[in-house]
């Protein structure tokens, strides 16, 4: 069966929205500014530690400890699935707006409470634990609002990459959040024989997320240069996302004798990942190699989240340690490239161009020497950089607000013509 597709419309040409519409629109972009706040806060903190110049404060000293927890659970999950799942899933499901719109605007306020909580308290878990609650309000809106759209639907319509990808990210989430606030709520109420749980805990279904979800935005970024066939997308990503929950629940929850066969189950898990990244960048390149690529500003940094999640995984292989730091850095190139694929080409709006591209080429140089020997330094002073350049080409955009009339807009849209028959 063909995707079925409407004619793309430039957000900022639209005359007047319904007050669903807006209420979708202001919580994505609640959403976003989270992510971006924690990622910046986060990020700053780091900077400056390996910079040397972190104040010893008791403030300072409290976002050092809240550093994982803001780069793990506030820039991933609010960024990648609910911000813009939140912006950009009525359009890719041929729908007016979402589903439980207030159940939405409760989980932005709920997740931006635990980002308070976790930056201003000695003892975090509390906030973990209303996280997971925010956390598990988004990925029900996203849920209710595909399988609502699948209810409703009288053509049989294929799923395009990103809604394949944002769908597994929140059921990923749906899954392993209350395991996470499970174990919590253990080491908080019975500290003597529970070990202690912080972010990092979570850091398994993170990588799961930036990988489904990243891959989901990146085949939306070269949408319109080449066909990609869906079906296997879907299939590999399903796959993926299926193995992985149980691994990492299995190497989680297991303790005792039970211990080696996690760790097993969890390296087997991981290498799945790897396979998964690799058969999903074959496919991108497959569908668009011999397309004419223009390497417009979200394309760059599709292709850098390629090229960082390729070389974690070559790392992954040959010395057996790579990949998470390699998902985690190209969940920063996922957020950034669908930052600018929402604010140009979703919303039809001005961004300098010079500027966007300048922050891709200082990340990437930072890249480079995060994973150099001796350089970690220049790296962290390279990343601190491009926050600054982010933060200038973002207020830029927002202050003049200029729309683009000739914009072809409408990513969703284009993502399902992009995609073969199925």
């Amino acid at each position: 069966m063909i995707s079925a597709h409407n004619q793309p419309i430039p957000q900022s040409a639209t005359v007047g929205k319904t007050p669903s519409q807006r209420q979708d629109s202001a919580a994505g972009t609640a959403y976003l500014l989270l992510a971006a706040l924690a990622a910046l806060v986060g990020g700053g903190v780091s900077v400056l530690a390996g910079l040397g110049m972190l104040p010893a404060t008791e403030l300072c000293g409290r976002l050092t400890q809240a550093h994982p927890a803001l780069m793990l659970l506030y820039v991933v999950v609010p960024a990648l699935v609910s911000g813009f799942g939140t912006l950009w899933l009525p359009r890719a499901l041929g729908r007016e707006h979402m589903v439980l719109g207030r159940l939405n605007l409760a989980g932005v306020a709920v997740l931006a409470l635990s980002f308070l909580l976790t930056c201003t308290l000695v003892d975090a878990r509390f906030a973990h634990v209303l996280w997971s609650v925010g956390a598990l309000m988004s990925a029900m809106v996203l849920l209710a609002t595909i399988f609502d759209s699948c209810a409703d639907s009288r053509t049989q319509a294929s799923f395009s990459p990103f809604v394949w990808g944002e769908m597994l990210s929140a059921t990923v989430v749906l899954l392993c959040a209350p395991v996470f606030a499970a174990a919590v709520l253990r080491t908080w109420l019975w500290p003597a024989i529970s070990p202690v749980v912080g972010a990092e805990y979570f850091a398994g279904p993170v990588g799961l997320i930036v990988l489904l979800a990243g891959f989901g935005i990146v085949f939306e970024m070269a949408a319109r240069i080449g066909q990609v066939q869906t079906r296997p997308v879907a299939y590999i990503m399903a796959t993926t996302a299926a193995i992985g929950v149980v691994a990492w629940a299995k190497s989680s929850l297991a303790h005792g004798s039970d211990s080696q066969n996690a760790l097993l189950i969890g390296n087997v898990g991981l290498a799945l990942c790897s396979l998964s990244a690799v058969c999903l960048a074959g496919l991108w390149l497959a569908g668009t190699w011999r397309a004419r690529v223009s390497l417009h500003t979200p394309l760059l940094w599709g292709m850098g989240f390629l090229a960082v999640v390729a070389g974690g995984w070559v790392v992954q292989l040959v010395q057996g340690t790579g990949l998470h730091p390699a998902l985690q850095l190209g969940a920063l190139y996922a957020v950034c490239g669908g930052f600018y694929l929402w604010r140009g080409e979703a919303c039809g709006f001005w961004y300098p161009q010079s500027l966007a591209k300048l922050h891709f080429a200082l990340t990437a140089a930072a890249t480079l020497c995060v994973f150099g020997s001796g350089m970690q330094v220049l790296g962290c002073a390279l990343f601190g950089v491009a926050a600054v350049v982010f933060v200038l080409a973002a207020a830029i955009s927002f202050q003049r607000a200029i729309p683009v009339p000739d914009s072809r807009v409408g990513v969703a849209e284009a993502s399902t013509a992009g995609s073969a028959v199925v």
